[in-house]
């Protein structure tokens, strides 16, 4: 709950912040960052990673809620700002952070991600983004996004964690090409 909240603050934020943020950096920054994560995740299942690069935290309450803000703060500005739901960057922090395992991140991260989106979108409405076709599109897709996610629950419990992340992985890189070939 906390990261969502402040997700919402972020994305707000990251939204204004479009014309002030010199799009290219953060876009190639970004980009390195989603390759090494989707790589790490994608390829655990088959090679052991050291415990000298893992990132263990025994952290208190206060602490974790601390954490949770400001991570979902600096996710919900990447979010608005780049006009993503903040999966790709919510989902392996929560892993690797927080120490969640695949299916409670992904969850994790669908109930963070629907007020983040809400509140970037409207930004974006507001500043005159998106023009009513994009609204219709968007509109569609959720529902479409909505059958999906009821559909992926109804599996996650059955399916290998293994199989997950390398699909995490490869879709993190894959979201990665993606965006940096995006005109």
């Amino acid at each position: 709950m906390i990261m969502s909240a402040t997700s919402i603050v972020g994305a707000y934020m990251g939204a204004l912040l479009t014309v002030r943020i010199p799009d290219k950096p953060l876009k190639k920054f970004l980009a390195a960052f989603l390759v090494i994560v989707g790589l790490k995740i994608g390829l655990e299942p088959f090679i052991e990673i050291p415990a000298a690069f893992t990132l263990t935290l025994t952290l208190g309450f206060v602490e974790q809620s601390l954490l949770a803000g400001l991570v979902g703060l600096a996710i919900g500005v990447v979010s608005g700002a780049l006009g993503v739901a903040g999966g790709e960057f919510r989902i392996p922090a929560l892993i690797y952070i927080f120490s969640l395992d695949v299916v409670e991140a992904g969850t994790t991260s669908l109930l963070v991600s629907i007020p983040t989106v809400a509140s970037g979108f409207i930004k974006h409405c507001n500043l005159g983004h998106i023009n009513k076709d994009a609204g219709v599109i968007a509109i569609i897709m959720s529902a479409g996004s909505v059958i999906g996610a009821f559909l992926g629950a109804s599996f996650a419990s059955v399916a290998e964690k293994d199989v997950l992340k390398v699909l995490l992985g490869l879709i993190l890189v894959l979201a990665t090409v993606r965006m940096v070939t995006k005109p």
